[in-house]
């Protein structure tokens, strides 16, 4: 079966800034690395939130972001505007050997060539550095940005069961996708190509903030139970490989 990462995407996404969300992703970073001192690049910035907590906890932060108007979100805000500049993931402006840790955020998966993009991220780590990278996991029953059907132009929205498990050559006949969803395994490959050596890997439920902006209604008015088993799931061996995002910690040798 054909590598998801061979579909081309359109440059996309949404930020996953939202509190729980980022205060999670936050602290299991912080579980395995000093952040106060270390110099950050968030690839895919959005509007800046992470890099700002960065920041707070100590970090010497900077964001690039494809987006002009998030860009425009950030600057608005009137903090360490010299921080986030817009730009490619696929042609990084910073020198080699810049950075001790690069975010990947939730961002690989709208990339064009999300090779070229893990490259680029490796060329600017200095040796030794890592990439922090959340990303869709395809075990996960939801495909969680949509698809749009070929044949009616109908666009399924994210709470649609089991697409991720629809074989790719057949997928790919049937559906548009919105952005890429990885098997660990193809993931893996593609960081091993990059020249990344995989160090911890752990998979997050989701916390049913509406990231996406299309969350069923019955799942906002039932959130606190949701969220109570999206945790209780978290914490079992066996079923947390089944979450909405697989987390890769990945050092430059």
């Amino acid at each position: 079966m054909a590598a998801h990462h061979s579909i081309r995407i359109a440059v996309g996404g949404g930020d996953t800034d939202k509190p729980l969300s980022l205060q999670k992703r936050l602290r299991l970073l912080q579980d395995h690395m000093t952040l106060s001192g270390a110099k950050i690049l968030d690839c895919g910035c959005g509007a800046g939130a992470y890099l700002l907590a960065f920041l707070e906890l100590g970090a010497d932060a900077y964001g690039i972001e494809y987006s002009v108007d998030k860009v425009s979100q950030y600057q608005s805000r009137g903090l360490h505007t010299d921080r986030v500049n817009q730009g490619d993931l696929e042609k990084i402006h910073y020198p080699s050997n810049t950075f001790d840790l690069a975010l990947l955020n939730e961002v690989l998966e709208h990339v064009p060539d999300d090779g070229r993009a893990l490259s680029e991220i490796f060329r600017v780590l200095k040796p030794g550095g890592y990439l922090a990278l959340f990303s869709p996991n395809r075990l996960y029953p939801f495909e969680t940005h949509g698809i749009t059907l070929r044949c009616c132009r109908l666009k399924l929205p994210p709470c649609f069961p089991f697409i991720p498990y629809v074989p790719l050559a057949i997928g790919r006949r049937l559906f548009d996708f919105h952005a890429r969803n990885y098997f660990g395994q193809d993931l893996c490959r593609l960081l091993d190509q990059a020249g990344f050596q995989v160090r911890y890997r752990t998979w997050l439920w989701q916390t049913f903030e509406n990231i996406s902006g299309q969350q069923p209604a019955i799942i906002r008015w039932l959130r606190p139970i949701f969220r109570g088993i999206a945790n209780c799931l978290e914490r079992c061996p066996g079923l947390r490989r089944f979450g909405v995002s697989q987390v890769l910690l990945c050092q430059k040798p």
